[in-house]
This record gives C-alpha cells, sequence and structure tokens, in this order.
C-alpha cells in the first residue's frame, strides 16, 4: 500500500479541570483525518506519546488524553475514557472513532470497549473480585489498536510482588530464600537461570502473597460498606513491594528462557520491512540488576482499598509460567486483564507485538481470546516496549531497522483497508 506522510499541528484541549489532551493531525484534511484515534494508559497521560505524531503525519487524527484520576477506582477511568471518545466524536470532521492501547493502557481500552458494546453488567457475574459498578452508558468505538499490551494490570502486579515481604509496610525483614540477585541462586548480570525449584517456589510465594491481600483488601471493602471502616468512601493501603511498573517485574525480565517465544506461528516484519510467518521469538537481553523492594518510590504501591480491588488484582490457582505461557490465572475474575476484558469486544481489533520487549508474549494470549470476527495480529522484530529499537539487542548495528515506521506504517495500511 502506498506509504504517505503529511505536515502536521498539534493544539491542547481541556475537557475538565482533571483531563484534557493534545490534538494531533495533519495540517490539510482528506480521507484519513476522518479517522479519530484515541491514546490513554491507564495511570498516566499520553499527552506527547510517539503513535500520536507518527500516525498524525500519515494522516490520521489522534487524541493523546490522560485518565482525571490516576490513583482512582477504574470505573472512574472508564467515565474518562468516554468523555475522551465524546470529544473527539464531536470535533468536526471526525467520522470514525478507534482506540489505541499501548502497555496498562490496553487495560484500559480493552474494558472500555467491552462496557461500551455490552453495558457494565458484562463486568457484573459472581465470578468477580469485585463486580463493576454502575456507570453512565459509554460510546462505542468503531475499532481498537492494542500495541504491545501487557496481561493487564493485574497480572503485572502479581508478577512485580516481592515475595519475601512481612509487613506489607515495610521492606525490612524480608524471608530469606527469595533473593533473585543472589548468584547462589542463578543470578547473572549476563543471563541467569534459576533452578526450577526457586522458579517454583518463588512463584508459589508471589501467588500466596497475591491472595493474602486480595482477601485483606476484601474484608476492608466490606467494612467500607457497611461504614466500620476508618473513612466514608475509601480507605489508604499500602502494599511495600507491591508496584507494577517494569524495574519491579521480577523472574522472567532476569531469566529470559521464560516467555521467550510463542506458541504458534505469526506474521513478524523483520527490519527491511520485509515479512515472514514464524514461532516469534523475543530478541530481549536480560534487565535489572539489583532488588528496588527498598526504595519506596520506586517499589512501593500508595494505593486504596477500592482503587486496588479494582485496578490491580486478579485470582490464580496453581500461577507460574514456562517459555511459551503464563498459567494458573483466571482473567476473567476481574477487568483488569486484557485476555478477559477482550472476550466481549466485538468491533475490528489489530494487536501488535514488539519483540525486543518481555510483553510482546501477552499478544499471542489477547489474540486467542479475542471474540472479534475481523482479528489481526503481527510482530516487530527488534522492537522496544515503546516502538524504537532495543539497542542493546542488536547482533550489529541497524540490524532491526526503523521500528518505529515499520510499526505505524503496518497501523496506517490496517486502518485504511479496515472496514469499520
Amino acid at each position: 500500500m502506498e506509504k504517505r506522510y503529511c505536515e502536521i499541528k498539534n493544539k491542547y484541549v481541556q475537557f475538565t479541570h482533571r483531563q484534557g489532551g493534545v490534538i494531533y493531525s495533519p495540517v490539510t484534511a482528506d480521507e484519513r483525518s476522518k479517522i479519530g484515534i484515541i491514546m490513554m494508559h491507564s495511570d498516566g497521560d499520553y499527552y506527547g506519546f510517539i503513535p500520536g505524531p507518527e500516525l498524525a503525519k500519515r494522516g490520521f487524527t489522534v487524541l493523546g488524553s490522560n485518565v482525571g484520576t490516576s490513583r482512582g477506582p477504574f470505573e472512574d477511568k472508564l467515565e474518562d475514557v468516554g468523555r475522551a471518545v465524546s470529544y473527539l466524536k464531536g470535533v468536526p470532521g471526525i467520522e470514525k472513532i478507534v482506540l489505541l492501547g499501548h502497555s496498562g493502557g490496553a487495560t484500559l481500552m480493552s474494558a472500555y470497549q467491552a462496557v461500551a458494546e455490552n453495558g457494565a453488567g458484562v463486568f457484573q457475574d459472581e465470578n468477580k473480585i469485585v463486580k463493576m459498578r454502575n456507570i453512565q452508558a459509554l460510546p462505542k468505538a468503531d475499532a481498537v489498536m492494542l500495541l504491545d499490551s501487557n496481561w493487564g494490570n493485574g497480572v503485572m502486579t502479581l508478577v512485580s510482588l516481592e515475595p519475601g515481604i512481612t509487613d506489607n509496610s515495610s521492606s525490612r525483614n524480608l524471608s530469606p530464600g527469595f533473593d533473585l540477585f543472589d548468584p547462589a541462586n542463578g543470578f547473572d548480570r549476563s543471563g541467569s537461570h534459576y533452578s526450577a525449584d526457586f522458579v517454583a517456589r518463588y512463584l508459589k510465594a508471589q501467588e500466596e502473597r497475591n491472595n493474602r491481600l486480595i482477601a485483606h483488601a476484601l474484608e476492608r471493602l466490606e467494612k467500607l460498606e457497611n461504614k466500620e471502616a476508618d473513612f466514608d468512601d475509601d480507605e489508604p493501603f499500602v502494599i511495600a513491594g507491591g508496584a507494577q511498573m517494569a524495574p519491579n517485574n521480577k523472574l522472567f525480565p532476569q531469566d529470559v528462557r521464560y516467555l521467550a517465544h510463542t506458541q504458534d506461528e505469526y506474521d513478524l516484519i523483520h527490519g527491511d520491512a520485509s515479512v515472514s510467518h514464524e514461532v516469534i521469538k523475543s530478541w530481549r537481553k536480560p534487565q535489572f540488576d539489583r532488588n528496588m523492594v527498598t526504595v519506596n518510590k520506586m517499589a512501593t504501591d500508595m494505593t486504596t482499598i477500592r482503587t486496588f480491588l479494582t485496578c490491580s488484582c486478579v485470582r490464580t490457582n496453581g500461577f507460574g509460567y514456562d517459555d511459551s505461557h503464563i498459567y494458573g490465572v483466571d482473567y476473567d475474575s476481574s477487568f483488569s486483564c486484557t485476555p478477559g476484558n477482550i472476550k466481549h469486544v466485538t468491533a475490528p481489533l489489530l494487536i501488535m507485538g514488539m519483540t525486543g520487549s518481555y510483553e510482546f508474549l501477552a499478544a499471542e494470549q489477547i489474540y486467542k481470546n479475542a471474540a472479534s470476527a475481523d482479528k489481526t495480529m503481527v510482530f516487530i522484530e527488534g522492537a522496544s516496549h515503546n516502538f524504537t529499537p532495543q539497542k542493546d539487542a542488536e547482533e550489529y548495528e541497524g540490524q532491526f531497522g526503523d521500528t518505529v515506521k515499520n510499526c505505524f506504517d503496518y497501523a496506517a495500511d490496517w486502518l485504511v483497508k479496515t472496514e469499520f
């Protein structure tokens, strides 16, 4: 398909005192600019994130927005997305709306579209850890793009939990035997090799801590609902070693034998833009060489009971993972897991995985769970989580080519050819 690039402009817009956004658009409008794309993350803002200008220079109109309360309940965040969708729908010339979810933003966007298509009742069954509260009707998008989604915020919290914590509010007095960065346990800066026994004990301890946190939060939620808690509306919840940001993701980023390749074959875009069909492997190198649990700013989740239960947890039973998939996770137990949410989305769907990143493998689980009749998946060889080449994984300079161009050229082609 013809590759088209154009001059772009941008402007800031404000929806409420807490929520705004930046609109990127081509200077000269045409058929492509009638497609409006909304990109948002579940815990921050995407005002200047790379897909905005990249898709705009390919002719589309893009709104990068934020969630007004990054530490608020998940339902509040869905309403923030709805506000952004309504705004973009009202921009003159916009005829179609596409949701773009990246990383934890895919949790948000997949849940949003599920509710927009089905109502909040889709997440109110008895299997949920907590049921979604009733919220206003949300305007549907016409299509969804999930670019290097992780397994959802619930799973990323699980894999980030420090298993040796004995006190949720302190990083001291860690239980022995869970030090990922001890050479005696298999740590090596050039590539760790943990024993199967160590891995099993480590993941079991993470699962057990996850279960304790959920049980405690549910007990406190009952107190809140009965007006017996310390506050009327919500309650602080401090989780030392519970933040899900990348430096806290544990074990598989250090031992790259785990979650290393897909189970099946898919399309892979190489550095020279050629495409092959094969089992997809990660190019990532070992990451992180110290435990951040003692750094409060990095590793402590300063959350609330309602926020934790709606945004950051998932039920498990025999949680673990091997070289090609995660198992023992009940993706349907919460609405903070993209593989569960996507079961309720029927809009056309594009899934893209970046093979320089360890999140890439979530794409396969999402694809297999997706209900959309029109679903497409492709991987970008050597792209980092944020789309640029993963330089430390290159075997020679320029091996992965222009991964940003390869990624967004493909996304642009998909947007043009998809009927929605």
